[in-house]
């Protein structure tokens, strides 16, 4: 029997995996966000019902009654159970949401701080490039790359944060040193893991849980779920849903996950496994109250890109690939405004630059004696942390008008870069028939009629990508 080829590589399969652990297009599988909306829908009910059960034992205890009652053993077995139900389920959601994030941490990190960046651009460049942007149903699918998109976007920030000394939070404070597991360290490789990147990753992906509620979906697909979801709200009912959101997020963290159950006999250890775990949980409910409420600064770990991203993977009906160059001004405003840090504004901006990872750039090329050629080419944003936010580090996908799929990074100076007003006025030198010969070697659908509008700004680079053969952006060497 013949070997079937997958259609997408080995990453690309895994990257689209957690996608759906994460937010399944079938709210019907078991998932984070599934785990939710049965939370939301069930738990109200299983406490009543444990409170209920615990008021009746009250009332068969009294004097009075505890006769004519004698049910207190089974009213005691009845609590015992719904309550071991109850904190099953809880412990099920606490475990998937770990094996989630564990999942998230080996695609995006390695033993090197060099290793670990470009594998985490290679994840959010990968989500970037399974949307085609502004086709069909997109919204849907923009709102189930949000959570993974942010993840790998806050361990990058946070890692920064770190490096540079720019958060003076207790909790922080004390994993300072987290960096230590680029050197080995085996000690700091554990502790950041569980103290760290675990609890940043379950607030990133579950900063919006509480819009899984019954509550907010009410208002976002109405009664009879005949409402789009992604309309543009009114202010009063925008207001509304975010309080909804933020209470039933609270709400989840603290009811519907908590402090993980100990496994085992160590008293010590158990002692120990509660006291740490009790701190990380703290630790998650301030993070996550002060995205919201911004009183303390440690919050913006998440609400950077969390604003950031609902740039890059907009739902809203205007979206258009040509602004997400644009995404990082929004960032550099708010923190003009006082709306939020600075310095971990700027610290982002040097993380993410300009250009987004998988955006698609199109540039002028020179020749070996730095001259402007006459054409343009096309490439892909590959890496994090550019050393000039607007010259974008780059894997050149087509060589001579033609499409490749090898390669090896470049630079795209600003000069070259064709999403720049100046630089296309460059091209219009070189003549309308010359235009039409680079179109038509580039698109299969291109029409002379549109050649006025035919020197772009950038390119969609999704088909390319969705050929397997072409998934290979990231090698060192190819």
């Amino acid at each position: 029997m013949s070997k079937i080829e997958l259609p997408d590589n080995n990453y690309t399969v895994q990257v689209k995996q957690l996608i759906e652990d994460v937010y399944p297009k079938n709210n019907q599988i078991a998932s984070v966000y599934g785990d939710a909306k049965t939370y939301f829908s069930t738990a109200g009910t299983q406490r009543a019902q444990i409170a209920q059960l615990q008021e009746q034992l009250k009332n068969a205890a009294k004097p009075k009654k505890k006769k004519a009652s004698g049910g207190e053993d089974a009213l005691k077995r009845q609590i015992k159970l719904a309550k071991a139900e109850y904190d099953n389920e809880r412990q099920a959601r606490i475990d998937r949401l770990v094996t989630v994030a564990q999942k998230i941490i080996s695609l995006c990190e390695a033993d090197s701080f060099d290793e670990t960046q470009l594998l985490s651009s290679k994840f959010l460049g990968t989500l970037m490039l399974i949307t085609r942007g502004p086709e069909r149903n997109f919204a849907k699918l923009h709102q189930r790359l949000k959570p993974l998109y942010k993840a790998v976007l806050v361990l990058r920030l946070t890692d920064k944060i770190l490096a540079n000394d720019l958060s003076d939070h207790a909790y922080l404070r004390d994993v300072k040193d987290a960096l230590l597991r680029f050197k080995g360290n085996k000690e700091w490789q554990e502790k950041w893991q569980v103290e760290v990147a675990i609890p940043m990753i379950c607030c990133a992906l579950l900063q919006d849980i509480g819009l899984q509620s019954p509550e907010a979906e009410s208002i976002l697909v109405g009664p009879d779920n005949d409402l789009n979801e992604f309309r543009v709200l009114d202010d009063a009912t925008r207001t509304q849903l975010i309080k909804i959101n933020f209470t039933g997020t609270m709400d989840y963290l603290k009811n519907g996950l908590g402090v993980p159950g100990y496994v085992g006999n160590d008293k010590a250890e158990r002692t120990q496994f509660i006291h740490r775990h009790t701190a990380i949980n703290e630790f998650m409910l301030a993070l996550m109250k002060d995205a919201y409420l911004s009183k303390k600064g440690v919050g913006e770990i998440l609400k950077i890109p969390q604003v950031y991203t609902s740039i890059i993977l907009s739902t809203k009906p205007d979206f258009t690939k040509k602004n997400l160059p644009k995404g990082y001004i929004l960032i550099e405003q708010l923190a003009k405004k006082g709306a939020i840090n600075v310095e971990l504004a700027k610290a982002f901006v040097q993380i993410v630059g300009y250009f987004p990872l998988g955006f698609g750039v199109t540039y002028i090329p020179r020749d070996e004696r730095g001259i402007d050629r006459d054409r343009y080419e096309c490439a892909i944003v590959t890496r994090l942390n550019p050393s000039h936010p607007a010259e974008p580090v780059c894997r050149p996908v087509t060589r001579n008008l033609t499409y490749i799929s090898s390669g090896s990074d470049e630079v795209v100076k600003k000069s070259s870069n064709l999403f720049f007003p100046a630089n296309r006025k460059k091209l219009m030198r070189i003549g309308r028939e010359r235009l039409m010969e680079i179109m038509s070697l580039l698109s299969g659908n291109f029409s002379p009629d549109a050649v006025d509008d035919l020197i772009p700004s950038h390119w969609e680079p999704a088909d390319y990508f969705s050929f397997k053969k072409n998934q290979n952006l990231w090698n060192k060497s190819r």
